[in-house]
């Protein structure tokens, strides 16, 4: 059910008191007497009132919650522009439509809390009070508190009262000398916004209650006319993710059926065209399919970013310092999976920047800079993948001090610092337990947050690159693919054994040239066209324990993020479907398997594990 039957039938934005024309649930339409909670409750078919109860709740959460983000958003951008009349509006709509639907499942503290927040727009767009910094920050904490009571109310419990303190607050902020009509808790003030759940109880009790004591002031009889003439159709249709994955795992076996195909026909004789046809038609059906089906799991940045400027906002005012967000791609699409996945990754990069990378407004004027500083949030379509980068205009990292701070925490010694690179040496930042921060905060120091990038980022297939330039700012790009249901592989030979890389991880080929073999401090290394220099992975030494011989064998290059990888002969790419190894415990040099055109099991190598285990003493 949309939560859009909550709302008022002309669209007037009023707050819901007793001058509201209210209804309760006997007055509802038929339509809505089957939601009936409290009907549901008492019913002798309890397992189905309770199906029927839960599936109304999960959908009320959902939107909720779209209108919850949706609201913060809005709030910053009141911020910007206290004179905002349209976000002081679409805030007001949200908690008016909020408080609407919580009224229908009875969740009275919900009902109230917003109720609060109502109270207090009302009084911001009425122009009856001035839109200040207190007052945003109490809204904002708000929608903190009502944040909490929606995890309660997704765990089938009740919702406690929020914070009484808080409460108070926005009482007083709303210019109300009466008592708090926002719903509190009783016991002494919360420390934390967990207060809001302090309180559970079972959803079930709800439906004891009275619905006359929750009554709705919306007014959906108009809406629900609209609907049931056709107007004002939703366009969409919301589908459980797992149904999605279903889909996409069954494309996955059909594209692996249509690799099997497309190898067999090539084996048969060439006078069949009749053959060949068919094949050729089902290879572009299958990827037409594959092409649709990838992008129902297709989501755009935006929900990626969106949590980003109240971070921002936040840590920059704990910080003091002047910070200006840029986000730029924010409809720029990208796999479910990996939006899902970096939403934390963001947030750590983000905080990064600010307590790290950025510096207060006076040093920034002495280094004749700007005194607010500039921090960049960005997605970039690139073919077939997508870059997410997050940048700033600070300081910048300095090698030395890493490296130093990296042999003082035991994250490596100093044998190992002397044969580190420039690259290498930045990008300790990554490893685990590493900090530069001498005491630690509640933002940072505890060697927690930059390894959870490159772990999510491994994770997911994806690249991670840093730029960085003392006194002029940091740059933390990370590329995936578009999408993570099927992956593109180039097979490749190494002496009898066949194996699978992914093409993401693939910068080029190469011919080896036995004169551009070098050692540099311990280290065989390759020259790439006079311009850099890369290690050499010798993929017969790792996998095989025998060295491919240069001159002695046939060897082929291929160029990586890692390193140059050395094979005895490249054999071509297609498009695979990944399937786990599971019986590998622990750290492995495999990303999984998958079935190729012949039919054969063919292991997928994980760059990163086999440039990781690269001896630098191994010879030629």
């Amino acid at each position: 059910m949309s939560l859009s039957v909550f709302r008022d039938a002309s669209g007037a934005e009023t707050p819901s008191s007793s001058e509201h024309s209210r209804r309760t649930v006997r007055n509802e339409p038929a339509c809505h007497q089957s939601r009936d909670l409290k009907k549901i409750g008492n019913a002798p078919d309890i397992n189905d009132g309770a199906a029927v109860e839960l599936e109304f709740l999960q959908d009320y959460l959902t939107e909720a919650r779209e209108l919850l983000q949706k609201a913060q958003e809005e709030v910053l951008r009141l911020e910007a522009d206290p004179g905002n009349g349209e976000a002081l509006a679409s805030i007001f709509r949200a908690f008016h439509t909020i408080k609407g639907g919580a009224g229908f499942l009875e969740a009275t503290n919900v009902v109230d809390w917003a109720h609060g927040l109502e109270n207090l727009l009302d009084k911001l767009r009425s122009h009856v009070l001035p839109v200040t910094s207190d007052r945003i920050d109490a809204i904002l904490t708000g929608i903190d508190v009502l944040e909490a009571m929606f995890r309660q109310l997704a765990q089938e419990q009740e919702p406690g009262p929020g914070p009484a303190d808080l409460a108070r607050k926005i009482n007083l902020l709303a210019g109300s000398d009466a008592e708090v009509s926002v719903s509190t808790a009783q016991s002494p003030p919360a420390a934390s916004l967990g207060a809001a759940a302090s309180v559970a109880q079972p959803l079930s009790v709800l439906s004891e209650r009275s619905m006359a004591a929750a009554e709705v002031s919306a007014s959906p009889a108009a809406p629900q006319a609209a609907v049931r003439n056709g107007e004002g159709a939703s366009n969409s249709l919301r589908v459980d993710a797992d149904r999605l994955d279903a889909v996409m795992n069954q494309v996955g076996e059909l594209v692996l059926l249509r690799n099997r195909l497309t190898s067999a026909v090539g084996s048969l004789s060439k006078d069949d065209e009749n053959m060949s046809r068919i094949a050729r038609e089902m290879d572009l059906r299958v990827s037409d399919l594959q092409n649709t089906v990838m992008r129902l799991r297709m989501q755009p940045c935006r929900r990626l970013f969106q949590q980003l400027p109240r971070v921002v906002r936040d840590v920059s005012r704990q910080l003091n310092k002047e910070v200006r967000l840029e986000m730029v791609g924010e409809d720029v699409e990208i796999d479910k999976t990996v939006v899902d996945a970096l939403s934390g990754p963001m947030t750590h990069l983000v905080r990064n920047s600010l307590d790290h990378g950025i510096e207060p407004s006076d040093v920034r004027r002495n280094a004749n800079k700007p005194p607010a500083a500039l921090l960049r949030i960005a997605a970039i379509h690139l073919g077939d993948k997508v870059r997410i980068e997050v940048s700033d205009d600070g300081k910048g990292i300095d090698r030395r001090l890493v490296v130093q701070k990296a042999i003082d925490k035991g994250v490596i010694t100093a044998d190992q610092a002397a044969h580190l690179s420039e690259q290498e040496a930045v990008e300790l930042i990554f490893r685990p337990g590493f900090s530069t921060k001498e005491q630690a905060s509640d933002l940072s120091g505890r060697g927690v947050g930059m390894d959870v990038v490159k772990e999510t980022t491994d994770k997911l297939r994806g690249r991670l690159t840093m730029e960085t330039i003392p006194g002029q700012g940091t740059s933390i790009a990370m590329e995936f693919p578009l999408t993570l249901a099927v992956l593109p592989v180039l097979y490749l030979r190494v002496r009898q054994d066949v194996y699978a890389l992914p093409i993401s991880s693939i910068d080029s080929l190469t011919d080896l040239e036995e004169h551009r073999v070098h050692r540099l401090a311990g280290r065989v290394t390759y020259s790439v066209d006079g311009s850099r220099t890369v290690p050499v992975v010798d993929l017969g030494a790792i996998l095989q324990d025998r060295p491919l011989r240069l001159g002695a064998e046939s060897v082929e290059g291929v160029l990586t993020e890692r390193g140059l990888f050395v094979v005895s002969e490249v054999l071509g790419n297609e498009d695979s479907v990944v399937k786990p190894l599971d019986f590998l415990n622990g750290q492995n040099l495999y990303q999984g398997a998958t079935i190729s055109g012949r039919g054969n099991v063919v292991l997928i190598l994980d760059a990163a594990a086999l440039s990781a285990v690269s001896s630098v003493d191994r010879g030629r």
